[in-house]
Order: structure tokens, then sequence, then C-alpha cells
């Protein structure tokens, strides 16, 4: 039986309004313009592939991430409305530990004002990351926004697939 950990939204909010609406937009106008048209079988067809395109596309904004167990094999996956849509199989040969890594990052944002022309946003991520026992070799399995989440999800690592939570610190000899 498959155990899920949805974890977090995979787009943020301003990524969200940009994929809606500004790649959307396209496909809302061309929308608008076909309903106000006297439409044969092939426009109706034309209306509901458009329709269909600007649906995933809102669908695809509101996806979230998270990890999946089946059998006894780790997945990361893509879950829209709590059903797995995609999934990708993590290698955890030589992977007896995992940690979680804090960074620093910014984000440009689009949007343009005559104050602050190269507004960021910056923010704290926090990569669950897989080690092997020497922490030589690392493969991030996933980064979060928000560290209580990043616990959840390094407690449900350990409790289902017996990885060890531990500090990174590389030993190189």
């Amino acid at each position: 039986m498959p155990k899920n950990l949805i974890l977090e939204s995979r787009f943020t909010s301003h990524q969200k309004i940009h994929i809606t609406l500004s790649i959307g937009a396209p496909f809302i106008i061309t929308i608008f313009f076909l309903l106000r048209m006297d439409l044969n079988s092939k426009g109706y067809l034309i209306l509901l592939i458009f329709i269909l395109i600007y649906t995933s596309m809102v669908c695809l904004a509101f996806t979230k991430r998270g990890l999946l167990k089946q059998n006894s094999d780790l997945y990361r996956g893509l879950f829209f409305m709590n059903k797995l849509i995609l999934k990708k199989k993590i290698n955890l040969s030589d992977k007896t530990k995992v940690a979680i890594l804090k960074f620093k990052r910014n984000q440009k944002m689009a949007w343009f004002s005559a104050a602050q022309p190269d507004m960021a946003l910056e923010f704290n991520a926090f990569d669950v990351t897989l080690l092997n026992n020497k922490h030589t070799q690392k493969e991030m399995l996933v980064s979060l926004s928000n560290e209580t989440i990043c616990k959840t999800t390094i407690e449900y690592l350990e409790s289902e697939f017996n990885l060890k939570h531990e500090i990174y610190s590389p030993d190189f000899s």
C-alpha cells in the first residue's frame, strides 16, 4: 500500500499568478474570442482544446510536491488534489543518512516599479539531502520553504526508510 507525504505547493503565489494569467492570457483571450463567434464543429473542437490546455495550466499551477513509499522504494511525487500525477524513483543505494541544509536564496520578481526596478524576495530554503556514510556524496531530495515541514519529512524518512538524520559534516579522510 503506498504511503504519501504531501509537503508543500510546488509554486509560490507569485509564480501561480504568472502561470495562470501571464502565460495563460493568450489562451483566455482566444477562448473569449471563440465564445463570441458563431462556431461550427471545428470551432467547437478548437475551443475545447484551448479550454483543456488552460485548465491543465491552472492544475499545474496548484500542484504540490511530496514523497511516496511504494513497496520499499522511495519516490518523489507531484500531486494535484491529493492525487499522484507523476513520480520519480529515488535511488537509496549507498544513501544511509539524511540532513537538512539551510540556504539563503532570493527570487527575482517579475513586476516593475519606479522605486525598485530590481526587486527580489529573499527567503530561507531547506534542502532535505540524502547522504552516504561519510557525507561525501549528497543528493538533494526536496527543497522546502518551511522548517516544520522539513522536520516532518525527516521523521517520515527515518521511520519509513531507516535513514538516520545527521548534521552535514563531510569526512574526506
